[in-house]
């Protein structure tokens, strides 16, 4: 490591110190580190820390640090660090262990020193690994099902509402609007019932969400089981919301992964889960993943074939809530004589 970089390294090192000093009880300190960027999909720098102690103990730390642009209304970067100080830390959620934090609003600097749990994503795995990643994200909503007033006196989520689900069809109407524009009538049209779907999504009770649940973000540790990481995106919302970006694209597949979550949900929650109102409620987080899709997406957005497929899918997800309102409503219902509408993948 160069002067330049060990003078980089210093003040991180000395955080960290401090912070791994407070972690195992003891005074230590860090006599060698080496620092090896690594290839993400983050918008933060993300190294792996390689850190030799006094006391001979060898660690691999991963180090972030959050930068501080904004989206605006929905989230400040730097949240992730109030996230784990005050709501993962010592809990029994299988996230990477905090060595050490540091929220520093005077210089911009918000940094988190995590366990490194390795790199075996979930989208390496199979069914299995994928059933106890539904199994262990049941757990997190249960554990926090209907304690939006608790939550919220944390200080650190977002929360999604209006405000939230208007800016993700904001975002991507932009997208479309830029890059697809003869697809712009079309998306409006499809948008234009968004406030109801809204209503209907606030009305529901909410729970802790990871916020980004994709299989990116789920490392599956040997002999350990489902990390999760990433929680820059964690907020207040329906459990829907996390269930429908991680089930994304399994097709048939997808009522085993739903079955795993609802038997495990059912074995935490202190309050039962409306299954009919959360179909519904899934039905409508599909819409808004693809809203997520066309705003973050950009490399779809350039190809007039994906976007009309996408706002085809939109298009079958209110033609599903349609289906299922009206029978909710059919006299036949009250006699068992209709079938319900099945919830398309």
């Amino acid at each position: 490591m160069s002067a330049d970089q060990i003078d980089e390294m210093f003040v991180p090192a000395a955080v960290l110190e401090q912070g791994l000093s407070r972690y195992w009880g003891r005074s230590l300190q860090i006599v060698a580190i080496e620092s090896q960027p690594l290839d993400s999909f983050s918008t933060h720098p993300i190294d792996r820390l390689q850190v030799t102690l006094d006391d001979g103990q060898q660690l691999s730390v991963i180090f972030k640090q959050l930068q501080l642009k904004c989206d605006r209304h929905i989230r400040h970067r730097g949240k992730e660090v109030r996230i784990y100080e005050r709501l993962l830390v010592n809990r029994d959620l299988g996230t990477p262990a905090l060595y050490a934090s540091l929220y520093d609003e005077s210089n911009h600097r918000y940094w988190l020193f995590m366990e490194d749990v390795g790199e075996w994503k979930l989208e390496y795995c199979d069914v299995e690994e994928w059933c106890a990643a539904f199994r262990w994200l049941a757990r997190l909503h249960a554990t926090y099902y209907g304690q939006a007033a608790q939550l919220r006196q944390l200080d650190c989520l977002v929360e999604h509402g209006a405000v939230f689900y208007r800016y993700l069809a904001d975002m991507a109407r932009q997208s479309v609007q830029l890059y697809q524009p003869q697809a712009i009538a079309r998306f409006d049209s499809l948008v234009s019932r968004l406030d109801e779907l809204i209503a209907e999504l606030e009305a529901q009770p909410h729970t802790l969400v990871h916020g980004d649940m994709s299989c990116q973000n789920l490392i599956v540790q040997p002999q350990v089981g489902i990390r999760p990481i990433d929680w820059e995106w964690a907020a207040i919302g329906v459990p829907a919301w996390d269930v429908a970006k991680l089930s994304s694209g399994w097709g048939t597949g997808k009522p085993r992964l739903l079955a795993a979550y609802f038997d495990e949900f059912a074995r935490h929650a202190i309050a039962p889960l409306d299954r009919r109102a959360f179909d519904r409620t899934l039905a409508g987080c599909d819409i808004l993943k693809i809203l997520w899709y066309l705003r973050w997406w950009i490399s779809p957005c350039r190809d007039i074939a994906q976007v009309d497929k996408l706002l085809d899918k939109i298009a079958e997800r209110w033609h599903w809530l349609d289906k299922e309102e009206n029978y909710a409503r059919s006299p036949a219902n009250s006699s068992g004589i209709a079938a319900r509408p099945s919830h398309s993948s």
